[in-house]
């Protein structure tokens, strides 16, 4: 009877010694987040993640790791181009938040600003005043199915021929409602038609290594070229 007496008042000892070690650490310096960093950042700023997550110096490390589902669902509302964010602890005192972003495949300029566009055509929500990348802007596909299919078009390029592409213009005529335009980045245009513009624009880097001068690379039917004609 003894014995157990003084196991429980032990065990007391202990809980209250547990309790008071740790109302002891929330107080010290230790219990807060020391150091912040992002992982997996590509188009989002690595500021911009911690900036949305609310964590600084003066939050408690323990309550990141109990509230993390919440601060994640808080981070991907306020920054939606993110599609899973969570967090580990370093050194017991660090914060590494580990994010994954949805694949950009592109920009759309609405009512002054852009917006990415991601698979599926689907526009992200997240305003952006200036491009952002090496992505190509559409413009003129103002319906989710026309979007989604030139986006589709434009992941599926060759990587060399992806790189150089700037603009992506909806151009239908009479003849041709399934025409588009595109920009180029090294100062050349293309005009081909929708059905055919994947397939063909492997073409490119052969045909512009050709031409003399910059000028437009027709592949509506076909594949020829010529030089823009000169400004009087």
């Amino acid at each position: 009877m003894k014995k157990r007496k003084n196991l429980g008042k032990n065990s007391i000892i202990l809980i209250l010694a547990v309790v008071i070690i740790f109302i002891a650490y929330l107080g010290s310096p230790l219990s807060k987040v020391r150091n912040v960093t992002v992982e997996g950042v590509n188009d989002l700023g690595a500021q911009q993640v911690i900036d949305a997550t609310d964590i600084n110096n003066n939050s408690l490390l323990v309550n990141v790791m109990i509230d993390h589902q919440t601060i994640a669902n808080k981070t991907m509302k306020k920054l939606p181009s993110i599609e899973t964010v969570s967090f580990k602890t370093h050194n017991l005192r660090d914060i590494v938040i580990k994010v994954k972003e949805f694949k950009t495949l592109g920009l759309i300029y609405k009512n002054g600003y852009y917006y990415r566009v991601i698979n599926g055509g689907h526009i992200i929500n997240q305003k952006m005043h200036s491009p952002i990348g090496n992505y190509p802007i559409y413009s003129g596909f103002n319906d989710k199915k026309s979007l989604k299919k030139i986006s589709k078009i434009y992941k599926k390029l060759p990587d060399n021929v992806r790189t150089n592409v700037s603009q992506f213009y909806n151009s239908p005529t009479k003849l041709n409602p399934y025409r588009v335009k595109i920009d180029m980045n090294d100062g050349n245009k293309v005009v081909a038609d929708i059905r055919t513009v994947q397939a063909k624009m492997k073409y490119y880097p052969g045909i512009a290594a050709q031409m003399k001068q910059k000028g437009v690379i027709n592949l509506e039917i076909g594949a020829y070229s010529y030089p823009f004609k000169a400004k009087k």
